[in-house]
């Protein structure tokens, strides 16, 4: 029942009206029939929270009547009653004023050390290979990882690999003593690669043939089904199971997040990203990331990164379109799949998105982040950009320019990825200028340090 309640911008309130709740029962969402009804008898406060947007410059939708049902569907004549007691509704209320925990030891490194531990592992060569799995320096074919070289002060780096169907990796690569390369692939794993037209796709095959006599190594993940199939399952245990199958895969290619589920709400048939989504439904959305979560979490050192928090529904203009929307809309739908699968499942993880919301980045947002993530649905993991590339993102003919890693930082982001020198020198002009205070990134990578302690394991002759 505290799930169902609705959101109130005049209180600032979740609230749970007066009235009968029917539930029905059914295989799908025509053919149901009334099964029960709970009735609450009075109004009943479940959290009070605060209001985080602007009213924006429309009113939201309220219908005159009822449209769609006939009278009967309201009947609750000969229905199996249920009383919900106001005692078993407890009033949650939040301290949003709480300070950021800084690990003493960070405070013995230099602010350069601090400062590429809240990027992503980068080198000069990072750009446009970037993007979509090429930034990993340990799995071929994996998405990027946390800052290496620390090994000597005890912080492993964790290693990400893409998703939505199972661990996104390269097929093939070469190895040598600078680590692993990927091949056949250039700007785009293989598996995107193979999508592009044929001329596109050949020029980027040139960029990593391997050398004369290299000895070519294989790899292959299991394909899971795409999001919106699980969810049309309603089996949360199947979810789970898929989630096991990628959390034995993470252990076996030596992969810590994986970069899914993603469970954003399928508003617009026009979304090119919707197969990944589960469902126009915010309750089934959590669920069924929750359950995928588990899955993969019941592993030793694998973790989940839910994403793209918030309001991601559009890949057209996907580094700056502005997603305008009112406090109400935002929290009964947008908010609450992710804020299920937080409480249920405690991902490792959380990915902001490349969309504005009301405006503002949702990476920029501390309302977003510190307020809503942190303090509302209690996530104790780390929080990430979502991969910010300058050559792919930079428009001087948009509206909006693309997220920046000094503000990310400031608004209680721990990792700006894939991370590149252009954003080291972002986050060290903004301390020089004052515009970053230390403490702020020293909180950041305290975030970093834990997860990386938590997940990653290094091998006793890697650190010697």
């Amino acid at each position: 029942m505290k799930d169902i309640a609705s959101y109130s911008t005049a209180d600032a309130a979740y609230i749970l009206e007066a009235g009968d709740y029917i539930l029905r029962v059914g295989n799908d969402s025509v053919n149901t029939v009334k099964a029960g009804v709970v009735k609450v008898e009075k109004e009943l406060v479940v959290k009070r929270v605060k209001n985080i947007v602007d009213k924006p410059e429309f009113d939201d939708y309220k219908p005159e009547k009822r449209v769609g049902y006939d009278s009967d569907a309201w009947n609750t004549d000969g229905l199996k009653s249920v009383i919900l007691s106001p005692a078993s509704i407890s009033e949650i209320t939040f301290n949003y004023e709480s300070s950021a925990y800084i690990d003493d030891s960070l405070r013995e490194m230099t602010i350069k050390e601090v400062v590429n531990l809240t990027l992503g592992h980068y080198n000069s060569k990072n750009g446009l290979s970037a993007i979509v799995g090429n930034a990993g320096f340990t799995v071929a074919g994996a998405a990027g990882q946390t800052a290496m070289g620390f090994e000597d002060k005890g912080i492993p780096t964790l290693c990400m690999a893409d998703g939505p169907a199972g661990l996104r990796i390269s097929k093939h690569y070469t190895k040598d003593d600078k680590g692993v390369h990927v091949v056949g692939d250039s700007a785009m794993i293989e598996s995107v690669r193979e999508l592009m037209p044929k001329p596109v796709s050949k020029i980027l095959s040139l960029g990593n043939r391997p050398k004369k006599g290299a000895e070519i190594f294989h790899q292959y993940a299991t394909a899971i089904p795409i999001g919106t199939a699980i969810a049309q399952s309603f089996n949360t245990e199947l979810a789970e199971a898929c989630g096991d199958i990628v959390g034995e895969e993470m252990e076996m290619f030596g992969v810590q997040l994986w970069l899914a589920p993603a469970l954003n709400i399928h508003r617009d048939i026009r979304c090119g990203r919707n197969f990944e989504y589960y469902s126009e439904d915010p309750l089934i959305s959590g669920l069924m990331a929750a359950a995928i979560t588990r899955g993969v979490q019941k592993h030793k050192g694998c973790g989940v990164t839910i994403k793209h928090f918030a309001a991601n529904n559009q890949e057209y203009n996907r580094f700056q379109n502005n997603s305008v929307l009112s406090e109400r809309t935002l929290r009964d739908i947008y908010l609450k799949g992710f804020e299920i699968c937080i409480r249920d499942s405690a991902p490792k993880a959380v990915m902001t998105s490349y969309n504005l919301l009301n405006g503002t980045h949702t990476s920029h947002s501390s309302v977003l982040t510190e307020d809503v993530l942190r303090t509302e649905f209690g996530h104790e993991g780390i929080i990430m950009t979502d991969w910010v590339v300058r050559a792919a993102g930079s428009d001087n003919t948009c509206k909006y320019d693309i997220a920046h890693a000094p503000e990310v930082i400031d608004a209680g982001g721990d990792l700006f990825m894939p991370g590149s020198k252009a954003d080291y020198d972002d986050i060290m002009d903004a301390i020089k200028k004052g515009k970053l205070s230390e403490d702020k990134v020293l909180a950041s990578a305290t975030r970093v340090v834990k997860m990386a302690k938590q997940l990653g394991e290094i091998k006793k002759e890697d650190a010697e």
